[in-house]
């Protein structure tokens, strides 16, 4: 009796197991980047300005371009990235950078694209996802994944940590947050807004908040957002957004 009593007990804990597994992480990952149209965006040009600056992104089967056009004083400035590395001219000129220079160039333009077009490159061997929670803000239901990135191949940011909260209905990303260390550390929440479909790809605007003391754990970051607990820091625009199939 004793024996098929512990049997019973071990089959009911291995079925417990098997059935209260936690989602598969890549699989969900994957279905946000296939609503925010990753797919299209690997082949055409996006187009954007972000606080008076003008961007564009160019991808094509692997080759990517991407470029910044400002004004300096009375001199024409292009920053460019792509494949090869980073160059920027003056007034049509390329001009010799110091390597401090070249990172701190490179690291700015590389951010602004990889924010605007987020979840496109979260698919990298780099990327390191795990499955948090099911969680809810604001009544809606959400998948809350961690991305970290690998040392070999997650750049000079990969000490960087990621939250995106993920709607179980459209798999979109509604919310998300993160850590950095730059010449300072911080800890930052967007909220996403202003959604809009442009030729199949998902854009959409941030407003941008952080905590009001501390240190904070980012996946509760959400639960002081729903308390009112975090301070709005700026807005992320992005303004005359276009996107052309190559």
């Amino acid at each position: 009796m004793k024996k098929n009593v512990l049997l019973l007990f071990a089959i009911t804990t291995i079925l417990f197991s098997c059935t209260n597994t936690d989602p598969d992480a890549r699989a969900i990952m994957d279905q946000a980047m296939n609503a925010h149209g990753t797919t299209i965006a690997a082949k055409g040009t996006l187009s954007f300005n972000f606080r008076g600056i003008d961007y564009s992104v160019e991808r094509d089967n692997g080759r990517f371009v991407y470029q910044r056009h400002l004004m300096i004083g009375a001199d024409t400035i292009l920053d460019r990235l792509d494949n090869k590395g980073f160059s920027r001219y003056s007034n049509g000129m390329e001009l010799p950078l110091a390597d401090s220079l070249l990172t701190r160039y490179t690291s700015s333009l590389n951010s602004v694209i990889y924010f605007a077009q987020l979840p496109y490159s979260l698919d990298g061997e780099a990327i390191q996802l795990q499955y948090i929670a099911q969680d809810t803000i604001n009544g809606k239901a959400y998948h809350e994944l961690q991305v970290t990135f690998k040392e070999e191949g997650g750049g000079e940011d990969h000490e960087d940590e990621f939250m995106y909260w993920i709607n179980t209905q459209d798999h979109l990303i509604d919310y998300m947050a993160y850590s950095y260390c730059e010449e300072e550390c911080g800890y930052r929440f967007r909220e996403s807004e202003n959604r809009r479909n442009i030729n199949g790809i998902i854009l959409q605007d941030y407003n941008n908040f952080k905590a009001l003391n501390g240190d904070p754990d980012l996946s509760k970051m959400d639960d002081m957002f729903e308390k009112g607990e975090l301070l709005k820091v700026s807005d992320i625009d992005l303004k005359r957004a276009s996107f052309k199939n190559n």
